[in-house]
Order: C-alpha cells, then sequence, then structure tokens
C-alpha cells in the first residue's frame, strides 16, 4: 500500500480548529475540526516517526496561530512565551494519536475513545505539572497549568448546551465536540474517495454501516440530553436583584500602565492616575445617580501600593511602618478620604511577614465608612508573568521575563470571603479571581457553598489584559469566564483594564458591557460597566464533587491501557 498522506491532514485540523474560536468564533467548525487530525490514528503505510511528527506539526499550526497574541504583550514574549508555549501544548497532540491506537485495540469506535482522551489530555494540561490535588499532602501542590483552548469553549455561546458546566465542568462539553468528531470520521472513511485519498483499501462491508448508525445515534446522545438538560436549567424564575456594582474599565497599554513617573504630565500624575481617577469619580455617580453598592477596579491599576505590617512582623523596616501607619485600619481610612464609597481595589500589597517582605498580587476591600474589608491574594500565579519558575536554581530565567528586576510575587493561601452592606440594608459576600484564575475551573466553584466551604453570592474578575493591546484575547477571556459563572452558579462582575469588562449571569449570559454589540466594540475603550447583580443560590454537582468526569475518564483510559485483552484460545488439533 502506498504511503498514507499524513502532514496535511494534521495541518488541516489545526487550521479548521483555529477558526473555532476568537477571532473568527466559528463554533459549528468545532464539531469536525478533528476529523483529518484522527486519520493519523489507524493509517497505514507509515511509520511511527512520520506518524507522530505529522501529529505534532498539526499541533503547532494550532497553537501557533491561537497563542499569537501573546508576541504583542513584550519582545522578549514573543521570542520565547509564545513559541515555547506554542511547542508545550503541541505535544498533546501526538501523545492523543499514541493514546487513541493504544485503545484501538479494543476495536471501540473513536466516536467512544476520542472524548476519553481528549478530556484526559486537557485535564493534565490545566494542572500540570504541580497543579493536581493528589501533591497537596506532599508539600508539592501549587496551582499552575495552561487551562484556554478545551474544546469546550468553541460552545461558548450555545448557552443550552453549556449549562452540563455544572454538573462536570466544561469537561463535559469537550466530551460531547469530540464525540461527534469520531462519529464524523467514522462516516467519512466509509466513503470509497476518502478512502483512496488516504491510501487505504477500498474494501467494506455492509455490517459496518449498520455499526456506524448505532456509533452516530450513541455519539449524539450526549450532546442531546445536555441541550434538553441545559434548557431545562434554564427555565427558572427571574434572578433575585442583587447590589449595584459599578466596575471600571480604562484602556493603558502595559507599557503606560508601568510608568511611576511621567516627566511630559504637565500635572505630575501617573497614566494610572489620570486614566483611573476620573473614571472612579464618574462610578461615584451624581445627585441624579444613585451611588453604587460596591465599585470595582481592575487588577493592579490602583495608583498606590498597599503596604502592612503582618501581626508576626518583627524587625520592621522604617520604610513599612511609614507607609502602613502599622496596620491596615489605617491604610483603608486614608483612602477613604478620597474614595467615599465601598471600593474594591487591584493592586500590588507589600507585606512584612516574619522577618522579611513578600509581594502579593492582592484585592483589598474598604467601606464607605474607612473600614478595613480584608484582603485576597492571588494564589494561582502566572509563570514568567509574576514569577520566575527555578529562578534560584538557573538565574538566567530572569532574561526570559519582561522586567530585569525581580517581580517575583508570592502565592496567596486563602480563598476570602468579603462582606459589604448594600443601601438596602441587605448583607452580601462575594470571592475574587484575579487575572487568569477565571481561566482554572478550580478557583471559581470552591466559592459555592456545595464545595464544602462558605458560600458568596456572586464573584467578581479583576484583570489587566492591557498586556495584550486589543487582540482576540479579551475576547477568548470573555469567553472562557462564561463557564465559571455556569460552573459555581454564581454571576461574575469583570473589571479589566483595555476590557472585556462585563456582568455575566449564573446561566452564563453576558448581560451587561461598556458599549452594546459586538464584543469586540468594548477593547480598548474607557468605560463604566454598571448593573444590578442577578443573585443565584442554587448549587451545583461541579462544586460538590469537583472534576470527576475529568478523573473518571482518566480511569477509563488507564484500563484501556492497562487491562489485557484476551486472546482467543487456539483450535484444538484435528
Amino acid at each position: 500500500m502506498a504511503k498514507s498522506p499524513v502532514f496535511w491532514p494534521a495541518i488541516l485540523s489545526g487550521l479548521l480548529l483555529w477558526t473555532a474560536y476568537f477571532p473568527l468564533n466559528l463554533g459549528p467548525v468545532a464539531y469536525f475540526a478533528f476529523v483529518p487530525f484522527l486519520t493519523l490514528v489507524r493509517a497505514g503505510g507509515i511509520g511511527s516517526k512520520r506518524r507522530y511528527f505529522a501529529a505534532y506539526l498539526g499541533g503547532v499550526v494550532f497553537y501557533g496561530i491561537s497563542l499569537n497574541w501573546i508576541r504583542v504583550a513584550h519582545p522578549m514574549m514573543a521570542m520565547f512565551a509564545w513559541p515555547g508555549l506554542a511547542l508545550y501544548c503541541a505535544l498533546y497532540w501526538p501523545l492523543t494519536v499514541y493514546l487513541l491506537r493504544k485503545l484501538d485495540r479494543w476495536n471501540l469506535p473513536l466516536a467512544a475513545t476520542f472524548p476519553v482522551v481528549t478530556v484526559a489530555m486537557e485535564y493534565c494540561r490545566c494542572h500540570f505539572p504541580t497543579g493536581f490535588g493528589f501533591l497537596a499532602p506532599l508539600h508539592l501542590h501549587q496551582l499552575i497549568g495552561f487551562g484556554w483552548y478545551f474544546l469546550g469553549y468553541t460552545q461558548h455561546a450555545v448557552l443550552p448546551l453549556i449549562q452540563v458546566a455544572d454538573l462536570g465542568g466544561v469537561y463535559l462539553v469537550s466530551a460531547a465536540v469530540a464525540a461527534v468528531n469520531g462519529a464524523v470520521y467514522e462516516w467519512a472513511v466509509r466513503f470509497n474517495p476518502i478512502r483512496k485519498l488516504l491510501g487505504r483499501s477500498t474494501e467494506w462491508r455492509q455490517a459496518q454501516y449498520y455499526r456506524e448508525f448505532w456509533v452516530t445515534g450513541l455519539s449524539l446522545l450526549p450532546l442531546g440530553l445536555g441541550i434538553i438538560y441545559g434548557t431545562f436549567r434554564m427555565t427558572h424564575p427571574p434572578f433575585q436583584r442583587g447590589p449595584v456594582v459599578a466596575a471600571i474599565q480604562g484602556s493603558l497599554g502595559q507599557d503606560d500602565k508601568d510608568l511611576r513617573y511621567d516627566p511630559a504630565s504637565p500635572d505630575g500624575l501617573t497614566p494610572l492616575e489620570r486614566e483611573y481617577v476620573p473614571l472612579a469619580v464618574r462610578a461615584l455617580g451624581s445627585g441624579a445617580t444613585r451611588q453604587p453598592d460596591l465599585i470595582v477596579w481592575p487588577e493592579t491599576c490602583y495608583p498606590y501600593d498597599w503596604w502592612q505590617v503582618a501581626p508576626n512582623g518583627v524587625n520592621v523596616p522604617d520604610v513599612f511602618e511609614h507607609n502602613s501607619r502599622v496596620g491596615p485600619e489605617n491604610m483603608a481610612k486614608r483612602m477613604r478620604f478620597q474614595w467615599k464609597a465601598t471600593t474594591l481595589f487591584g493592586l500590588n500589597a507589600h507585606v512584612w511577614e516574619g522577618g522579611g517582605p513578600r509581594k502579593y498580587n492582592s484585592a483589598v476591600l474598604t467601606h464607605s465608612d474607612g473600614r478595613f474589608g480584608g484582603r485576597y491574594d492571588k494564589v494561582h500565579l502566572v509563570p514568567f508573568g509574576e514569577y520566575v519558575p527555578l529562578r534560584e536554581f538557573f538565574p538566567w530565567l530572569q532574561k526570559l521575563t519582561p522586567y530585569e528586576h525581580d517581580y517575583s510575587c508570592t502565592p496567596g493561601s486563602e480563598w476570602t470571603r468579603f462582606e459589604f452592606t448594600a443601601a438596602s440594608g441587605k448583607p452580601y459576600k462575594f470571592g475574587v479571581l484575579i487575572c487568569y484564575e477565571d481561566s482554572d475551573p478550580y478557583p471559581a466553584r470552591r466559592y459555592n457553598s456545595w464545595g464544602g466551604g462558605e458560600g458568596v453570592d456572586f464573584l467578581v474578575n479583576i484583570s489587566n489584559d492591557g498586556w495584550f493591546d486589543g487582540t482576540e484575547e479579551h475576547e477568548q477571556h470573555l469567553a472562557i469566564c462564561r463557564f465559571r459563572a455556569i460552573e459555581a452558579r454564581r454571576s461574575v462582575v469583570r473589571s479589566v483594564n483595555m476590557g472585556i469588562s462585563a456582568v455575566i449571569d449564573p446561566d452564563g449570559r453576558v448581560v451587561e458591557t461598556p458599549q452594546p454589540g459586538p464584543w469586540s466594540d468594548s477593547k480598548k475603550v474607557r468605560g463604566i460597566v454598571r448593573a444590578e447583580v442577578p443573585i443565584d443560590t442554587r448549587g451545583t454537582v461541579y462544586a460538590a464533587l469537583g472534576d470527576w468526569f475529568a478523573l473518571l475518564c482518566w480511569a477509563v483510559l488507564a484500563a484501556g491501557l492497562f487491562w489485557r485483552k484476551r486472546e482467543p484460545s487456539p483450535a484444538p488439533a484435528a
């Protein structure tokens, strides 16, 4: 048999899959984007190196194009982070082919095996190398991983389907889309022109068609049941009307945002002060506008840092004593003189703990009467963006970062529940997700009481997307956040530098953005997202059981790999 073509199907799948995400956002393409790629699983007449290199090439094409927005953040990002992350993520494509070929010995349709492997790989990519829960007893657990570009995220606009995320997370949606890809592949390779194109034998049996009818029906079942379930979940009384929240959005590029002193400024103000102070004043409202119950600033966009001495602090330097005035209550009172409203600030926090300083990427709440309302320190830090992994062992890694100085943050250790009282007299609680913490399913579901902890009424996501200068990153980030609202069944209020700020209701519906119309109109604009937060009190299976579906896929995968298939007994001698 002539060598089967392997490179063009893999490259074609990479290109098709890219169109399913922003900027094109052609979600339906995801249902058949992997079909050419799946021909690598059973292609004959080729060696392993050729097969797996083709799969890797397809992954490089997809991630290389999809992650191109990373290159605009910084020249060093374009040189190292963009190609490095693309080359790493692409490794999961040949691994997918390898695992599918191993499972193929059971003679199962790809409509059954491809969803299992897809979900297993997505879960691994979201947690590798130290984000797995089983590492916690060994004190090696630290949230990490890259949770973007899951197959399920292509369906963010299909609200009835994505409601199943409250059962098993985005992984259930990924499995449904992958199953359709497998079924389409099984039908495609039954047609002689395609078989000849792939270098396959054109022999087939009529019984195979009957088998594919059953496979197709079963592969469409999760999709149909998901839509039925989602339609049911969206049929409910109107959400309770919650507090009025104002999320402010400026449009500062990272270079301007980093300026702590601007010699060209006639008023001596920094770009952050000129950009965000007027917006915060507008958010306070006027006589004709009710003052919001809560004002939200984006991540690290408050022009001043937070200084605090922890109770266990010893040998405290004068700079900490001076800047903090000893305690957080005094810091909060100083803020109150300018902002006479309950406000959540996104800022850098410098805390003297024990005998040394620690820096955190934080959110700080101050009440309208000047009381300190608590601080949340970001738990899931971004490698190279917020710290340099293994810098103490490999100092040269600092050269791969946007800064020459040590900017490393310390990961937080507590999931703070902020509390405040609205003008109506009703108390509310909310949790905060900073930056890309909303791209990891784990933090958001912890804030639903079904997750075993103290619940909240809604979530707040503060982010600085000014690094990415109006690219498709902004839309993709918002699309991902819709799933966190459904998984936790809590509204999400987003305040994002450069956009896209929004209010997302517990059904994943984007109900408010800075500008009406397409999401792209809300990028790189100044505005205030002001809305009553929809309040939902429902619990979710996903909050209670976590990644049970992803772990089930791993269990099925392990069983298929290691369970020895019984060989038929030899026929007795005549």
